[in-house]
């Protein structure tokens, strides 16, 4: 199996929860299992969680619990790093799931509305008809949902799919599962390559065109026109559209895999709809947390409270503001919603040269054996500062500000190289601690074709406190090991335009 930092899946942290359970409540959770036949005839390996403390004749709402890619579903309710026994000790049913082609039939088709969207349908016409089930009407239960990465993404796709669904709790999920994999049409090697290992190990099934995707995008660095168009189609942007039941969003600031606009946009959806919806940023994700990763019972805490008002409809019960960031010191800070209000821009501009090629990667390979706290070689999940790039250092603050929101860049440029079409990467550069922000690089596609040319991009949202005595700076270089190797060679004169946004810190949270 694949496994993620300890704070990839936010909510796994076991904890002592608010509400303590009876000595009848405390007792081992009743647990059967389950194999459902989905539309397809593919059998789903289901378990079933009795709530603890449970009445005869009492039903209580259920949480379907998904699991990471390539994994299986939760099992044990004393496993530390789990969020299984959060949710049973809160007083919920609980059910996860082997999702196909991970411990269940058939292969996996990456969250597939078309596929692994009627699994889930299947999945809840069999809670329905539970005992312990608590029923809005027949055939509807009283049903919220969680779980990070691939148990994210499939909430999104569920409650776009299914009016049962009562309310989501996303963790470090996609939104859009093509333009995370392949922005601009450069390919996300670093995380590529482990999700598709991943997808093999442990008798693990993966879809023909996954497969497609892994080989080519991993030897060529592109990802065929019918691959990405499958990718494509399975959203769940378009279904996030149609999402109008309470949303916690959960994403991380360090997630390189699927970063934070991902969960931006789920924000932007819901709140259209006018449904109840809260972002939180939290240090983790897919990813390093290479700072101060903050209280470790905020996300369980505000996941419980969540389901307390939104499922069990108690109105005492308080949320706490639209949005909450943390920053590199640990801090939690709030304000209303997202996004906040502006205090202006921090503005910086420069000129330079690089010279790149194949060869530029050498400064990974001698690093491979630098390891991330997972096992993961650490340039794949965290950019670094490099020594070649083009530096464009931003102004000191004048008092305490923070940064939070999308930087943007604007590159002027003109250049030849033996493959014109190219990219170079951005990445902002905190020379007082010696990190990336957020370990976030951004592709920045040119042609390299001796005419000028002008391209502008957001970079990915950070959220960063700065003090006068802090220095930051944008780095323009040729490659990343969070992405396709640099396949070119040439040399190209660029001017960099930088800007960030500035906020006055929110309150404490």
């Amino acid at each position: 199996m694949l496994r993620f930092p300890p704070l990839a899946i936010p909510v796994a942290a076991a904890c002592a929860l608010a509400v303590v359970p009876s000595a009848s409540a405390s007792a081992a959770p009743a647990r059967r299992t389950v194999e459902l036949a989905s539309f397809d005839g593919v059998e789903i390996v289901t378990h079933f969680f009795r709530a603890p403390g449970l009445r005869k004749g009492e039903r209580r709402p259920v949480v379907l619990l998904g699991t990471g890619w390539a994994g299986r579903g939760e099992t044990d309710p004393k496993a530390e790093d789990g969020q299984l026994g959060p949710l049973l000790r809160a007083g919920y049913n609980v059910v996860t799931w082997n999702p196909r082609g991970f411990g269940s039939g058939g292969a996996a088709h990456v969250d597939d509305p078309r596929v692994e969207g009627r699994d889930m349908r299947r999945i809840i016409n069999w809670v329905a008809r539970q005992k312990e089930v608590r029923l809005d009407r027949k055939g509807d239960p009283r049903l919220g949902m969680a779980g990070g990465s691939y148990g994210g993404a499939i909430q999104l796709v569920t409650a776009g799919l299914d009016r049962r669904v009562d309310a989501i709790v996303p963790s470090i999920a996609f939104n859009d599962l093509a333009e995370t994999l392949y922005p601009d049409e450069v390919f996300r090697a670093g995380w590529g390559a482990m999700l598709c290992s991943g997808g093999f190990l442990n008798g693990n099934k993966l879809a023909p065109q996954v497969q497609k995707g892994c080989l080519t995008g991993l030897a060529s660095g592109r990802l065929p026109d019918d691959t990405y168009r499958w990718f494509r189609e399975h959203g769940p942007d378009h279904l996030v559209r149609r999402i109008s039941v309470p949303t916690l969003v959960l994403q991380g600031t360090v997630d390189t895999l699927f970063p934070l606009r991902q969960g931006i946009e789920v924000h932007r959806a819901v709140k259209a709809n006018r449904a109840p919806v809260k972002m939180i940023w939290f240090c983790g994700g897919h990813g390093s947390c290479d700072t101060d990763p903050g209280p470790a019972k905020k996300l369980t805490k505000a996941t419980v409270a969540w389901f307390d008002r939104y499922l069990k409809g108690d109105r005492r019960v308080r949320t706490g503001p639209g949005f909450e960031y943390i920053d590199q010191h640990g801090v939690y800070r709030s304000a209303p919603s997202y996004p906040m209000k502006a205090l202006g821009e921090l503005r910086a501009q420069a000129s330079g040269r690089l010279e790149f090629s194949r060869r530029d990667a050498d400064i990974y390979l001698k690093e491979k054996k630098k390891k991330s706290g997972n096992g993961i070689p650490e340039y794949m999940v965290a950019a670094r500062p490099q020594a070649k790039a083009v530096d464009v250092a931003l102004p000191a603050v004048q008092a305490p500000a923070q940064t939070v929101g999308t930087p943007r860049v604007t590159l002027r440029y003109r250049g030849t190289a033996n493959k014109p079409r190219t990219a170079l990467y951005a990445q902002l550069v905190d020379r007082g601690t010696g990190l990336v922000v957020g370990n976030q690089a951004t592709p920045l596609p040119v042609v390299l074709d001796g005419r000028e040319r002008t391209v502008t991009r957001d970079l990915e949202a950070v959220a960063w406190s700065l003090t006068p005595a802090s220095r930051l700076e944008l780095q323009i270089v040729p490659i990343t090991g969070l992405f396709d190797w640099q396949r070119s060679a040439g040399r190209v004169e660029l001017t960099a335009d930088v800007a960030l946004p500035l906020v006055e810190p929110g309150p404490r949270s």
